[in-house]
């Protein structure tokens, strides 16, 4: 009799914690999109006073909080106003999405990107890479290391009326965790660079940045000096600086970096 008092009791109880984890996930998911609709309406001139940066990175945790442990689909998440704009079909399944906001001056639509990923055993993880910086991802690619999951992301992101953002960030999947402060270009994990684009070479693992249209490149101090905290360290900006200069300052202005394991290098 005691032990299906005990029973019954348990069932109960989980009966009750499952009802209250889908009131829950309902309620996120309510908020989730009705934030990200208000975002992609937001008007900057009928909402001058309003902090719309701050609700995008409430909504990105919110996202992060979502995707932890659950196996929605693509079309699940895009039907809360998610954009799913790159992926890795590797054991990790890297999936990229992203929602943003016009911020009604020369930087137009700043993105905030969130990432999901797999470990070994299947379960699902997240990352909000908006807390570290804003780009559209467009493509992924895995690095060849012998001991780490490294993966490096190209992307674009408007900067003012004159330029728009080349990006290569390299993260790295460590499990449960993903890492993404790698000194992989010199000191920092990206490379920043006013209207350039980005393309690899995943089978020689070489990186090609070159002018996305006919102009004159524009100075590396921003690109090199102008990245925060990843700028304090005066000796790493003049190696970066080494690194990247001699193609970037000469016509047609096209350098080569090669992942050699560890790091981007100059290519041989």
């Amino acid at each position: 009799m005691k032990t299906v008092f005990l029973l019954t009791l348990l069932l109960f109880l989980s009966i009750i914690s499952v009802g209250q984890k889908n009131n829950y996930q309902k309620k996120l998911t309510g908020q989730i999109k009705k934030n990200i609709s208000f975002a992609r309406n937001f008007v900057y001139a009928e909402n001058s006073d309003y902090n719309i940066d701050s609700l995008c990175k409430v909504t990105a945790n919110k996202v992060v909080n979502l995707m932890v442990g659950n196996n929605y689909s693509s079309i699940y998440y895009q039907n809360l106003g998610l954009k799913l704009s790159a992926e890795c079909k590797d054991k990790t399944a890297i999936k990229i999405y992203n929602f943003g906001y016009d911020c009604g001056g020369t930087r137009r639509l700043i993105t905030h990107p969130v990432i999901q990923w797999k470990n070994a055993y299947g379960k699902i993880f997240a990352y909000n890479l908006s807390s570290k910086i804003n780009c559209d991802f467009f493509k992924i690619y895995r690095l060849k290391s012998q001991s780490r999951n490294l993966y490096l992301l190209i992307g674009v992101e408007a900067g003012d009326g004159n330029c728009y953002q080349g990006i290569a960030y390299v993260i790295e999947i460590k499990g449960d965790y993903l890492i993404a402060d790698n000194p992989i270009f010199v000191n920092r994990p990206y490379l920043n660079l006013c209207n350039r684009e980005f393309e690899f070479d995943a089978k020689i693992q070489v990186l090609t940045s070159f002018l996305g249209h006919p102009s004159v490149p524009s100075p590396l101090k921003y690109a090199v000096d102008g990245q925060g905290d990843y700028s304090k360290d005066k000796m790493a900006n003049v190696k970066l600086t080494t690194l990247i200069g001699e193609g970037y300052n000469s016509e047609p202005s096209i350098f080569y970096l090669k992942f050699n394991g560890h790091q981007f290098v100059k290519e041989n």
